[in-house]
């Protein structure tokens, strides 16, 4: 590949990739909050850091499938700190009173089944493409594989806890909840 083609696709390639961590960030921000979009999209970004980092490493070329299986990560990681996101806002709904990080807690507890069942599953296709896709195909398995096992983990062990800090960042700039307003004895009334 040419330097002039090979400088046009680095130049497209990270123009999608941050317009995907914006929209990303954008539409979490909307569904959830801004806390959690930041602890999503952060998890997002050390997900394809390590999948670049694994590539440069192993001296592997970074071209448009490559892009096309970061971009493939980068869908499965929100896809997972959606669904761990979702569950906690449901718990928040039932149990308002009890401490944001025990809520997250069980909202992992319950995820991680559902996570690794899905993980599991896609990860004996791209083994078996892995092994039998032919050359064409093993740089694009070898990145879903990693990409795969780094967005299940970074979902639950660095997305949520990444949410909750910021969660709690946010409510100690707030303050302390406002007091109740005092109900008014009516004129004329005894104590």
């Amino acid at each position: 590949m040419g330097p002039v083609i090979g400088q046009e696709l680095r130049r497209k390639a990270l123009i999608a990739l941050g317009l995907a961590l914006a929209a990303q960030l954008a539409y979490l921000a909307v569904r959830f909050r801004w806390t959690y979009a930041a602890g999503a999209v952060t998890a997002m970004a050390h997900d394809v850091l390590l999948l670049l980092g694994l590539f440069a490493w192993l001296g592997k070329t970074l071209d448009g499938v490559f892009l096309a299986a970061l971009l493939t990560v980068i869908g499965y990681s929100i896809n997972d700190s959606v669904v761990v996101f979702d569950r906690i806002r449901g718990l928040r709904r039932s149990r308002s009173r009890d401490p944001l990080v025990d809520v997250a807690n069980d909202a992992c507890l319950e995820t991680v089944p559902r996570t690794i069942n899905t993980g599991l599953g896609a990860l004996f296709i791209l083994v078996a493409l892995y092994v039998l896709g032919g050359e064409t195909l093993t740089d694009f398995a070898l990145a879903l594989l990693v990409g795969i096992l780094v967005g299940t983990y970074s979902s639950v062990f660095t997305a949520t806890p990444l949410a909750v800090w910021f969660e709690g960042r946010r409510d100690r700039r707030a303050g302390p909840p406002p007091a109740p307003p005092r109900a008014r004895r009516p004129v004329g009334a005894s104590r």
